[in-house]
């Protein structure tokens, strides 16, 4: 049969019924003028389009794995339902394997597939759970962490969820995650390649989480260092109309002529000097490591079917910027030295910083930024909500001004990036509600 005949015997069944009205519904849209909404009625249609999104999602890997289960592949020739659904679909066989995994996911997590199929969930963070259970040694797990990754992904971001997940496995799958880490480290590699064609240089690498973070913010710092040079000579020219389609580098230069430095001034290190020290700060809860020192895992009552602890909301182990770590590179940093004091309370509030041994002493901005971390879980960030500026862009400052009567406390220390920094200044009022968060409302 071929495709005309298959879409006409459709049109006379309840499912083609359906899809007719999916594709008027379409079309409506289409002709909607978008331009006569206004922007909050512009913000407000792309959620609720999203939201239908993902529920036409849902039935899409639904009948996708309804191809799969009848075998109704196989008229075609196709050997598997992936590959007609690649073929039918004209997608790439990741993709058609995404949503045959995902069917297969959702039929053994129905409180998962509820909420996805009501739009709650977004797609990413169904298919990272439908990944991580992919893991045969989580997945016997699956049903009994349903409504818990179900509530989690309804309120969490995509962002956030991948994170959450990571932590869960973490603890979900021990020796798995620290033989990943192991694996890692073992396999940590560097080469610098000349093309002997036209004499240009490679740099290439591989390195362990614990590794790699310390040397992602070293490189960090000197790319701060190329882009304040660009823009201060770009300024000189273009004033206050400065923007960063002037500056002289681009972006990738700039990378490369930050390594460059670095390399340049390892090589002007005078002969037995010390090395400096990592500038990392690594924030773990005290259960995950007194577990990794001990090697008795700390009591939990919320344990999923009394195995794996499935509120993760004090539990951390990772890098301001965000890169998660094992209890065991968490130990070995201690080990070396370069762990202090962070001391919380019941909320998990910084109250008090200790002195750091052989590392810098605390200070109100470190603790500041150690809060933000706590605060937003997944990495330092800007407090805007979605704002994506990296780490080690991120500023502090006062929640409630300092000119309107704001304390430089802890109580009062907020991070922004630079521009909501300076649009909280100027174009927003906030207020505090009796759960700590910050809401952020337009002027009007």
């Amino acid at each position: 049969m071929d495709l005309d005949e298959a879409l006409e015997q459709l049109a006379g069944t309840a499912a083609g019924a359906a899809l007719d009205g999916v594709s008027v519904a379409v079309d409506a849209l289409a002709d909607v003028d978008l331009d006569s909404l206004t922007p909050a009625q512009q913000l407000a249609a792309i959620q609720v389009l999203e939201t239908h999104h993902r529920r036409l999602d849902r039935q899409t890997d639904r009948v996708a794995g309804t191809v799969d289960s009848s075998g109704a592949y196989g008229i075609d020739g196709h050997r598997s339902a992936k590959a007609a659904v690649k073929a039918r679909c004209r997608v790439t066989g990741p993709e058609a394997h995404a949503r045959l995994r995902n069917e297969r996911m959702l039929r053994t997590m129905p409180a998962v597939a509820a909420a996805y199929a009501g739009g709650d969930i977004p797609s990413e963070s169904v298919r990272s759970i439908a990944r991580t259970l992919a893991n045969p040694r989580v997945a016997d797990f699956g049903p009994f962490v349903d409504e818990v990754f179900a509530e989690q992904a309804t309120v969490l971001s995509a962002d956030e969820f991948r994170g959450w997940l990571r932590d869960w496995v973490s603890v979900a799958d021990v020796d798995g995650a620290e033989q990943a880490a192991e694996a890692n480290h073992q396999r940590r590699n560097c080469s610098l390649l000349e093309n002997s064609i036209d004499s240009s240089w490679s740099l290439r690498g591989g390195f362990g989480a614990l590794q790699g973070a310390a040397m992602a913010e070293i490189f960090r710092r000197f790319e701060d260092a190329e882009f304040d040079k660009d823009w201060k000579a770009a300024k000189a020219i273009h004033g206050d109309d400065t923007r960063v389609e002037h500056l002289a580098r681009t972006a990738a230069q700039r990378r490369a002529d930050a390594m460059f430095a670095v390399f340049r001034r390892a090589a002007s290190l005078p002969e037995g000097s010390v090395d400096p020290e990592p500038l990392v700060n690594v924030v773990v809860d005290a259960d995950t490591f007194n577990e990794a020192l001990t090697g008795e895992p700390a009591p939990s009552p919320a344990r999923a079917d009394s195995v794996v602890p499935t509120d993760l909301a004090a539990r951390r182990c990772q890098t301001v910027a965000g890169t998660r770590l094992t209890p065991s590179e968490a130990l070995s940093a201690a080990l070396h030295g370069h762990v202090r004091r962070v001391v919380v309370d019941g909320a998990s509030n910084v109250i008090d910083l200790g002195r750091r041994r052989r590392l810098f002493t605390g200070s109100a901005r470190d603790a500041a930024l150690l809060q933000a971390v706590l605060r937003n879980r997944e990495r330092l960030r800007c407090d805007w909500i979605d704002c994506e500026a990296p780490s080690h862009r991120i500023q502090v400052d006062h929640a409630v001004e300092w000119t309107e009567g704001g304390r430089t406390d802890m109580a009062n220390a907020r991070t922004f990036c630079g521009s909501h920094n300076r649009l909280k200044h100027h174009l927003v009022r906030s207020g505090q509600d009796p759960g700590h968060l910050w809401r952020i409302r337009r002027p009007d």
